[in-house]
């Protein structure tokens, strides 16, 4: 053989075994965990690396809101109903809250708002959407198209709806208890899409194609699929229907809604049985997770590195996130259905051809023995 030949020869078994090597994940992952170390990124799989962003105008925004308004960073708030809010004056007078900057998302964000007995919100409108459960209080708000009549929502404890994009709102507090609110918003996306708030907060333009003012607005309910509705408000999220869903586990079940139009968040509730848990799954969007009732606790780790997981016990009230594309898994060790209320953006990612999902079929063992002994408590 010539010594052409050999160095050919040479070069396409060191090809084959990289090739090889890569198909398996082993010497990919390698290089990405040394490179997420040094340089601080998740690792969320053998070839999947995400990069936090540390200068996206979102990220400017923030730094900059931080002097003005109450924020709160971390993954977990273990009672939305009893956490202790600030002054934000510039929600309305009286206001308090928080803003919620929960993992590094760069997608959709939160705030917790508390309106004082007989108090009211600033009149605002905006670019982005916005889904609001409401936790305490009894009130309305009044959505107003420009130039068109008012239109009022009266909600309660439980009742869930999504302000159509760009149309003036206003919430009012009728009773004389605080009343306490739950926003999940598309801020982030939008605000790093066009880089000008005064774009995103102070633009004339009508949607007349999500909303355009008739009675019908708040009276249609549809039925799209097995599990999604159509419908622009739900009275009481803690006791609609759910269906069976046993892809997700046994015992498991949920509804979606699809309101104002949205394209980009979506809400839906989901139900664990008593003594039964939901497989382990990731997803690309960002996932606000809000118990309503039951009692357990979630695990959410980054792929191949479940010594980095981290776990939340939660009840009703508590609140938190996975950070993006970890792996998460509902448990409920109760002996009372156990029910959540997640407000992500699959829609958004879909549409931008970002839509990564894996459901792990088989069980950790660490995760099931881990329910198993949460459950031997909750029996003695």
């Amino acid at each position: 053989m010539s010594g052409v030949l050999k160095t050919l020869a040479v070069i396409a078994i060191l090809v084959l075994g990289a090739i090889i090597a890569l198909q398996t994940g082993l010497a990919r992952l390698a290089f990405f965990e040394i490179f997420a170390f040094v340089k601080g990124v998740d690792v969320l799989g053998p070839t999947i690396v995400r990069r936090p962003p540390e200068d996206s105008p979102y990220e400017r925004w923030l730094m900059k809101a931080r002097a003005e308004i109450p924020v709160l960073d971390g993954l977990v708030i273990d009672d939305v109903s009893s956490v202790e809010l600030k002054p934000w004056p510039q929600m309305g007078e009286g206001i308090t809250g928080l803003y919620l900057r929960f993992a590094d998302y760069q997608i959709i964000d939160g705030r917790i708002l508390e309106l004082p007995p007989r108090g009211q919100t600033a009149s605002q409108r905006h670019l982005y959407e916005k889904g609001i459960f409401f936790i305490s209080g009894r009130g309305h708000t009044v959505i107003q198209q420009e130039g068109e009549t008012p239109q009022r929502i009266d909600w309660k404890p439980g009742s869930l709806f999504s302000i159509p994009l760009n149309v003036r709102h206003q919430h009012y507090n009728d009773g004389e208890e605080p009343a306490r609110l739950l926003a999940i918003s598309s801020f982030p996306f939008i605000l790093n899409s066009v880089n000008n708030e005064k774009f995103v907060t102070d633009n004339p333009f009508v949607f007349t194609d999500r909303y355009d003012a008739g009675e019908s607005y708040l009276e249609s309910s549809e039925r799209i699929s097995e599990y999604f509705h159509a419908t622009n408000f739900v009275d009481d999220i803690l006791s609609t229907e759910t269906r069976a869903e046993k892809r997700r586990g046994k015992g498991a079940s949920r509804i979606n809604w699809s309101m104002a139009g949205n394209t980009m968040i979506d809400m839906h509730v989901s139900e664990m049985s008593p003594g039964t848990y939901k497989k382990a799954h990731r997803h690309s969007s960002d996932a606000f997770i809000l118990l309503l009732s039951g009692q357990g606790f979630s695990v959410t780790w980054p792929e191949g590195r479940f010594d980095k997981r981290y776990r939340v016990d939660w009840r009703a009230g508590t609140l938190f996130v996975p950070p993006t594309y970890w792996y998460h898994q509902h448990l409920n060790t109760g002996s009372t259905p156990a029910r959540y209320l997640a407000i992500n953006a699959p829609r958004l990612v879909t549409n931008l051809g970002l839509r990564f999902e894996d459901q792990l079929e088989q069980d950790l063992p660490e995760i099931r023995e881990a329910w198993q002994q949460e459950r031997i408590k909750q029996e003695k």
